[in-house]
């Protein structure tokens, strides 16, 4: 029995998704599955001879122009994952979708989806029958032929769909390719929690895809069989007669629920339990559906679970919508859920099909992923399409009802839970149990709302802008309180590309207009940024930075209480010298904690000294003392980890670099108000002034900003523009959480043969 804590449970942190009638848009697909939208499309003679479908199979009576298929099943963003053109258009569709379904997971967990080394993520994936390689590619004499036997195998065969995620994505954990017919992708989920469960992995994406090519886009209907008469799935109805074929994929991102919880990641919902059997030899035949085997799937992951069954309030149904299947399997869940539960609320039964037909490998997981959204939006989707129950089904002696409306999910002994069916063809079954999400508690101290730096980055400058403007819509809706998330998620877990942009978000300000994206160099990353120190500026400086940065407003404090220890009433030019001091320390360490090192820092003044101390020549006490005209402590003084120079761009030598009295002579030095950086070899990629405030001097103007925490996030945005920066300190994410966040916008472009004759001339 799991304990309170979310032992043996797994949370699902990352979805993704490519559907038909919702492309990678999980609340567009949440709004077909609400309101009932069929996703089935229905194609003229033309069409369908076009795309070599044959003749008479056109043109037979009992031939069916249905099938649910992605708008863009061609296309993919080869340069993304860095494939040729070439390369591409020999890879099986099915793989390109999961893999970009795979990216698209990962972006929605809040994780980067290209892994850094060391990782223990799994990939549990599996494929349909690769039907673009028997029906456009072999036959394509000339393209088999330039990719040679081994190219033409790797790109094509199912063995390659999950190491080729690993490989792309650098997924360190195992990496397994899973076949069970219409199962495999519930199988996946199932094979993923156990590699969670035995610590074999510490993250596990688990999913599957079906995509074939306009040369099956139809079906023949044969009466008895698993395909309907009209093109549409009307399951547990009395006028069902089979499904529809579907294109489509799903990939979920899967980690144990107490490490989701440490990780405030944002759990979408929990897997309670999950089990798979094999009917075995008990049933009428093959491809006959097994009753026995399909309850002891349900039963055993409830079991696991330590669930009752009566605390189910949904069943999606693996319901394929056929005259034996469907009551076969209510006739599977009455003998687990039994005909009775008192005054608990009935179970719904769902059903994916009705308005997508099958999505053979993909149905488990996409099923789950409704039923995932279902406990989300805490309501009972419909089934599309029910008029009538089929007697057959005997709901009235069960605990089952079909819901034509979306309604309320009530929760039954404080909890909504779920269930997800999948058999396939053979006699593999595998079962889910779902709960909704625990009510989120955010570890670490939670600051208020302040200006938030929102970085985005792509491979092309088109996708960067795009991703710029996704992001930019997203945080106008976004409230103040979570903005702190959203940053931390985009800094965090997305890839760096070259092409980038940046916007900062202030809590009580109207969203600024976007600058254009450019390009990182890495000549700017390898240059660097260099610190001039101008001891310009009014005191106190920054007061908006003081008040909501406690690590800033630490340096400070603790350069006039270094002040105040030594001398109960100092006059107005040591607090002058001291505040400067420690106010260009306190701007060296808040750009440090945000991935900015200076290479060359140059300085007058009390900034001169501030940027030995930065350097790590002198220390903070002893440049209090300095500014306070005392001696220091009498430490000897070391040389400078990061060169120094003098006003004038002279490299300062070690030997002046640990001489007190030249630094204390630099306090007595004149301020030139009109102080600009000088020239210095090796010349860094940019400058930054260092006042009382951080400003900018790249070759392009930073945005306009009312304070200096924001003119400082700006600053910090243009230079990881450039290329310039490093990960920020983790002690500034303390408290942070990953959020769903808009992804990578791909851009795919088609990347598929067109059809030869000789696939024109085979039969369906």
């Amino acid at each position: 029995m799991p304990d309170e804590q979310g032992q043996d449970r797994i949370a699902i942190v990352g979805m993704g998704i490519r559907l038909p009638g919702a492309g990678r848009d999980l609340d567009r697909f949440w709004h077909n599955v609400e309101n009932g939208v069929e996703a089935m499309t229905f194609f003229e003679r033309d069409q369908l001879l076009s795309w070599g479908v044959p003749e008479e199979a056109v043109d037979h009576p009992d031939f069916v122009p249905a099938r649910s298929v992605l708008d863009d099943y061609d296309r993919f963003d080869g340069r993304l994952f860095g494939y040729s053109p070439q390369d591409s258009v020999l890879m099986d569709p099915q793989q390109r979708v999961l893999l970009e379904c795979a990216w698209g997971a990962l972006e929605h967990a809040g994780y980067a989806p290209i892994a850094p080394d060391g990782n223990r993520i799994a990939v549990h994936v599996g494929t349909g029958l690769n039907v673009y390689l028997l029906d456009i590619l072999w036959p394509n004499a000339r393209a088999v032929k330039s990719a040679g036997g081994l190219q033409l195998l790797i790109s094509s065969d199912k063995d390659y769909a999950a190491t080729r995620i690993a490989y792309k994505l650098n997924l360190q954990g195992t990496a397994f390719t899973v076949q069970t017919a219409c199962s495999t992708s519930l199988v996946a989920v199932h094979l993923a929690v156990q590699s969670l469960l035995t610590y074999e992995a510490d993250v596990a994406l688990a999913g599957a895809a079906t995509v074939a090519p306009p040369t099956r886009r139809g079906h023949l209907h044969e009466p008895g069989g698993i395909f309907s008469s009209d093109g549409r799935c009307r399951t547990f109805d009395s006028s069902a007669q089979g499904t529809v074929a579907a294109d489509g994929a799903g990939v979920l991102v899967l980690k144990r629920l107490e490490d989701a919880v440490r990780d405030n990641d944002t759990i979408h919902a929990v897997i309670a339990g999950t089990a798979a059997t094999n009917d075995g030899a008990r049933k009428a035949g093959y491809t006959a559906p097994g009753p026995e085997g399909q309850a002891a799937a349900i039963r055993s992951a409830l079991a696991v679970a330590g669930v009752d069954p009566d605390t189910i309030g949904l069943i999606e149904a693996h319901g394929t919508g056929t005259i034996l299947g469907d009551p076969i399997e209510v006739s599977a869940l009455r003998s687990v859920f039994g005909t009775d539960r008192g005054d608990t609320p009935p179970c719904a039964l769902g059903a994916l099909k009705s308005i997508m037909g099958h999505l053979d490998t993909a149905a488990g997981v996409v099923g789950l992923i409704k039923t995932v959204l279902a406990l989300r939006h805490r309501t009972i989707p419909p089934v599309a399409r029910f008029t009538e129950a089929n007697p057959a089904l005997e709901l009235e002696k069960s605990v089952f009802y079909v819901p034509t409306t979306a309604t309320e999910w009530p929760a039954i002994d404080g909890v909504r839970r779920a269930g997800v069916s999948s058999f396939g063809i053979g006699g593999t079954n595998a079962h889910v149990v779902v709960e909704e999400a625990p009510p989120k508690v955010r570890t670490g101290r939670r600051r208020r709302p302040i200006s938030e730096l929102i970085l985005v980055s792509a491979k092309t400058e088109q996708a960067a802008t795009e991703s710029l403007t996704r992001v930019n819509d997203f945080i106008a809706e976004t409230p103040p309180e979570d903005l702190a998330d959203v940053a931390f998620t985009l800094r965090t877990g997305r890839v760096q590309f070259p092409w980038r942009g940046f916007l900062i978000r202030t809590p009580d300000e109207d969203l600024k207009p976007l600058r254009p994206v450019r390009r990182a160099s890495a000549q700017a990353a390898e240059r660097g940024v260099a610190y001039f120190f101008s001891s310009g500026g009014r005191l106190p400086g920054s007061p908006h930075t003081y008040n909501v940065d406690p690590h800033f407003r630490r340096i400070v404090d603790q350069g006039y209480a270094e002040v105040r220890a030594r001398v109960d009433h100092p006059d107005h030019d040591t607090r002058e010298r001291a505040g400067r001091f420690a106010l260009a320390l306190a701007w060296i360490d808040t750009l440090r904690r945000r991935g900015v090192r200076p290479v060359a820092m140059v300085g007058q003044g009390a900034g001169a000294v501030a940027s030995a101390c930065g350097a790590g020549v002198l220390s903070f006490a002893d440049g209090i003392d300095l500014a306070m005209r005392r001696p220091p402590s009498g430490v000897p003084l070391a040389a400078p980890e990061v060169p120094l120079y003098g006003r004038d761009g002279t490299p300062i030598t070690t030997g002046q670099a640990t001489d007190l009295d030249y630094w204390a002579a630099r306090f007595d030095e004149s301020h030139d108000q009109e102080y600009a950086p000088p020239a210095i070899d090796p010349a860094p990629a940019a400058w930054l002034e260092i006042g009382t405030q951080v400003l900018p001097h790249p070759d392009v103007e930073p945005p306009p900003m009312s304070n200096g925490l924001d003119k400082m996030l700006g600053t910090v945005g243009l230079l990881w523009e450039m290329g310039i920066g490093d990960p920020w300190d983790e002690q500034l994410d303390l408290g942070r959480g990953r959020l769903p966040v808009p992804g990578y916008p791909f851009t795919p472009t088609r990347h598929y043969l067109d059809i030869p004759t000789a696939a024109k001339e085979r039969h369906l």
